[in-house]
């Protein structure tokens, strides 16, 4: 009986591989034959230069760049109206800005159409968008490596941003400066602008272009590699720092310019042109640069930061439709592939 018994765990232990042996073999064959599952990547990406569509992201530019200009000009339309008039003699900042603000609530429509606001928001719109597309061009043409990249300077593509920014800035603010101090300004002062004043207005846009879009950079860099700040945070500091530390500087080179074209002081000597023109400095120093600083943080400070999360959403649509079609196509490509192979099993 004994005997039975084992020759009874014997067999039993030579046919169990058997069983097992056939569900492997079964279960292999039905993996191989399903089609094979493509995990949907994340499409969340903080790399802006990843996206490939270059004519995409530049009209994101444009777009974002009118969009956050249209929303600060009209601010800023209330001030620049208050540093003419203040410079001028005629209002107060405060007096100024109180009726033009009653203006625009009464007639909003008119005050969109209106030269006034129309010129303010086309400095600005031609600045953002500058420089917006130029630091995309670069970015693309960096993160792809296309051969008439390699070897460029990026300290000479940075000059050239500033370069082509300023420029085109300076240019359109001195057309609108022009057409606020002959509307706004003294109504015996000169009818044409002098070149000095010309030449400071200049000077104060090379200061603000540069303290918005160039220094925020640098800056950035040094906050980042100094303190415990991560990029973005350092970034935002710096864009909201900078353009109102520049003001202290900038502010009185504007009102110096608009001293010489309201006060041409020709019946005085030069030293006593000098010392009225710094007693006038030292009386509107504190208005003028107050009215510059409450003008400028929402134009390039609040405005730079707006800017910049607009562009970051952009770029973060683009690259997520670019995914989306580049895993669509590849999962039809793969369902191909284990529908032959299903076949040929």
């Amino acid at each position: 009986m004994l005997q039975k018994d084992n020759n009874k765990d014997s067999n039993f232990t030579a046919q169990a591989p058997f069983p097992v042996l056939a569900t492997s073999i079964s279960t292999q064959m039905h993996t191989n034959i399903s089609p094979i599952q493509i995990p949907r990547p994340a499409v969340h990406f903080r790399d802006s230069t990843l996206s490939s569509n270059l004519a995409s992201k530049l009209a994101g530019d444009i777009i974002c760049a009118c969009t956050i200009t249209f929303g600060f000009s009209p601010f800023v339309t209330v001030i620049d109206k208050a540093i003419i008039q203040k410079a001028a003699g005629t209002h107060g900042i405060l007096q100024s800005s109180l009726n033009s603000i009653v203006n625009i609530a009464r007639n909003p429509g008119n005050y969109v159409k209106s030269p006034m606001f129309l010129i303010m928001w086309g400095v600005y719109a031609s600045t953002y968008c500058t420089v917006n597309c130029l630091k995309t061009i670069m970015e693309h043409r960096d993160h792809f490596k296309e051969p008439d990249a390699l070897g460029s300077s990026n300290d000479a593509e940075k000059f050239g941003v500033f370069a082509a920014t300023t420029a085109i800035n300076s240019g359109a603010s001195m057309l609108k400066d022009k057409f606020y101090a002959t509307h706004f300004g003294n109504a015996t002062a000169a009818s044409t602008v002098p070149k000095i004043t010309y030449g400071l207005w200049g000077l104060r846009d090379c200061m603000v272009i540069g303290s918005s879009f160039i220094l925020p950079d640098l800056f950035c860099g040094v906050l980042t590699r100094n303190t415990e700040m991560d990029r973005k945070t350092a970034l935002t500091v710096s864009q909201l720092s900078c353009p109102i530390a520049a003001q202290f500087v900038a502010g009185p080179v504007q009102l110096l310019g608009l001293d010489i074209y309201n006060r041409p002081l020709r019946n005085l000597s030069f030293g006593a042109a000098v010392i009225e023109r710094l007693r006038f400095q030292r009386t509107n120093f504190t208005s003028i640069v107050g009215a510059r600083i409450s003008r400028i943080a929402p134009a390039y400070g609040i405005g730079g930061v707006g800017n910049t999360y607009l562009r970051d959403k952009w770029r973060d649509q683009l690259l997520r439709k670019e995914m989306q079609r580049n895993w669509q196509s590849k999962s039809q490509l793969t369902m191909g592939s284990a529908r032959r192979t299903t076949i040929s099993i």
